[in-house]
């Protein structure tokens, strides 16, 4: 039942407590800086710029204003010796499920600091170095789990930095379709946002015959295929058996682990 979504993710992401009070303090600060308040509107704009539903749900001034305030949220937490953020590529795409599926602008807000802080706060360092460390795990992950496949990408040059790095540093969110990704979280969120490297090669096998018999693969992965949230779960629950347990583990810390670095 979506109407129950947004209960859910605030339960599996264990929000402690939704301050409209300070919310709004923040958001009274106004922008967040010059450049990064250009940075912000360069890329709120086109955030999933072709789902209408979004579109007309979520304006443009709503997702701008979280982010600020995230932001200084960010500035409050380092000044008090906490893992501080700043603004980068993605965060946009990252925020705009929350902003879809919740019921209030503050709501979203906790729900997606939460979700930073907590579940990937290496994707969002500003080398995005847990999204980097990522396409490595897929690479590596992908060769565990389908030499030949592997290979075959491998000798047209195509490394998952190429054709995965968006995938992997937005959890999906920027393949629709939108209510996909949506149950598609519902089961990162569950299980753990690691998972979404298997995912992507989950997808990859959806339409890895075309895949194998094409010259020119990369022109296949330059966009992935619509979504299909239920085949790729099904999929990636078979493909952690086959892991093996360091590689596993390196896949589990990789979204948070600071110190993690995958060569």
């Amino acid at each position: 039942d979506p109407s129950l979504r947004p209960r859910i993710w605030k339960i599996l992401l264990q929000i402690p407590k939704i301050d409209g009070e300070a919310y709004l303090e923040l958001i009274r600060r106004g922008p967040c800086g010059s450049a990064l308040k250009e940075k912000i509107r360069n890329d709120t704009f086109r955030t999933l710029a072709t789902d209408r539903a979004f579109k007309e749900r979520v304006p443009e001034e709503k997702l701008v204003r979280l982010l600020d305030a995230f932001v200084w949220k960010s500035k409050d937490s380092a000044q008090q010796g906490k893992l501080g953020f700043a603004y980068v590529q993605g965060m946009n795409v990252l925020a705009a499920p929350f902003l879809y599926i919740m019921p209030s602008e503050v709501e979203a807000f906790y729900a997606f600091s939460t979700f930073i802080e907590q579940c990937c706060p290496t994707y969002v360092q500003p080398a995005l170095d847990g999204a980097h460390n990522g396409v490595k795990l897929l690479d590596k992950c992908l060769e565990v789990l389908d030499p030949e496949l592997f290979n075959h990408l491998q000798s047209k040059g195509l490394h998952a930095l190429l054709y995965a790095f968006p995938s992997v540093l937005t959890l999906c969110a920027g393949t629709p379709p939108l209510d996909q990704v949506l149950q598609l979280w519902d089961f990162l969120l569950a299980y753990g946002v690691h998972l979404n490297v298997l995912c992507i090669i989950a997808q990859l096998f959806l339409i890895r015959g075309d895949l194998m018999s094409s010259q020119s693969p990369n022109t296949l992965l330059r966009k992935f295929p619509p979504l299909d949230a239920q085949q790729v779960i099904a999929m990636t629950v078979t493909l952690v058996r086959d892991i093996p347990l360091s590689l596993y583990q390196d896949l589990v810390r990789h979204p948070w682990d600071i110190s993690l670095s995958i060569e």
